[in-house]
């Protein structure tokens, strides 16, 4: 078994739970003991610590950018143990109706079963993926795209990212760029990051 295995293992088990497979024993807050029967060299200690999600202040939504007609804003910037930058649409009837053949379409696939049959793609994750940031620091820590996901039935017009690593304590400004500009927000005062 990899080490890459042995976590998600991990993260697909509860506070206790025993199988022929694996024993997953929870010792302390935050703390876990895995057993693998298939690894018998090794067991693991793992730590699960909880970070502060600061949402860092935009006094209204910010142009991003422009994705095949429909204007993308910036909507919210969050620091934990790594920076969250999130788009939104303007609403506009074109959004609306966009938004409306997305819920209808994804109605439709909920009321289809069958293994083959797949969700319809949000709006947001159909077009903004395509709109080029970049996150930088007055410290020049060098960020990267380490996921994403489109928004869907609730938020269908949101993309979200998130750029790694945190931002080092040291650091007091975060720059977002994007096409149609970019915005420095101030960054509080944090603990080292895991």
């Amino acid at each position: 078994m990899n080490f890459e295995d042995a976590i998600d293992g991990i993260l697909a088990g509860g506070r206790r739970r025993n199988n022929s497979d694996r024993m997953l024993v929870r010792l302390d807050q935050g703390v876990y003991h895995v057993d693998y029967r298939e690894d018998p060299d090794h067991a693991y200690l793992v730590t699960i610590q909880r970070v502060p999600r600061i949402r860092l202040p935009l006094p209204a939504p910010i142009l991003a950018g422009e994705v095949n007609g429909v204007r993308a804003l910036l909507v919210q910037v969050s620091v934990a143990n790594h920076v969250e930058v999130t788009l939104g649409a303007e609403d506009t009837p074109a959004t609306r109706a966009t938004t409306e053949a997305y819920l209808a379409a994804e109605r439709a696939w909920a009321d289809t079963p069958g293994p083959d049959v797949h969700p319809p793609t949000s709006p947001g994750a159909e077009a903004f993926p395509h709109l080029p940031i970049a996150v930088t620091d007055d410290r020049g820590t060098a960020y990267r795209i380490s996921g994403g996901s489109g928004g869907g039935p609730e938020t269908p017009w949101r993309m979200h990212w998130d750029f790694r690593p945190a931002p080092p304590p040291d650091a007091r400004r975060l720059t977002i760029r994007f096409p149609a500009g970019e915005v420095e927000l101030p960054l509080p005062v944090r603990a080292n990051p895991v």
